[in-house]
């Protein structure tokens, strides 16, 4: 199980449908609304290996929006609880989705409380960086942001973008 969460609009539909290399298995939006009202499963095959690919409802969406962010935010507190409970086959990967425009310090709450009081940092954590497909140097955001997310108590297992 690989649970993918993070704010509206982060690219979380996006990645699964990256990782899946298949255009609409999960359905995006291109404006400021959610589209993922509940988390949804998608399996996938990568390398001979299946995955389950959970994508969220995205965080901090607002009261107007597909998913209010309090219940949102519930959802996957939900989810996270019944993954690593022994009932499950419990979750092989975090994916932590972000806009390129976001600075770390805006993060950080959602790390904490995902990571480290959800999940006890029992689970790999990766940051993917959305946004970035223009740039030049994809790692530049990283050397940019690296500090910052490490003076926070953030790491994760790989070096993101």
């Amino acid at each position: 199980n690989v649970v993918i969460f993070g704010e509206t609009g982060s690219g979380k539909s996006s990645f699964i449908n990256t990782v899946a290399q298949k255009q609409q298995l999960a359905k995006t939006s291109n404006d400021a609304h959610g589209c993922t009202s509940t988390p949804e499963c998608y399996t996938v095959e990568v390398s001979g290996k299946k995955y389950v690919l959970i994508d969220t409802p995205g965080l901090n969406e607002g009261s107007a929006g597909a998913v209010p962010d309090a219940e949102a935010k519930e959802l996957l507190k939900n989810l996270l609880c019944e993954l690593m409970s022994s009932r499950s086959d419990g979750i092989g990967l975090l994916v932590y989705c972000v806009r390129s425009a976001t600075h770390p310090c805006t993060f950080v709450k959602a790390y904490n409380k995902v990571y480290s009081e959800i999940c006890h940092k029992r689970v790999p954590i990766i940051l993917v960086v959305e946004g970035l497909r223009n740039e030049r140097e994809m790692e530049s955001w990283w050397i940019t942001n690296r500090g910052q997310c490490n003076s926070r108590g953030m790491h994760f297992a790989n070096s993101p973008c």
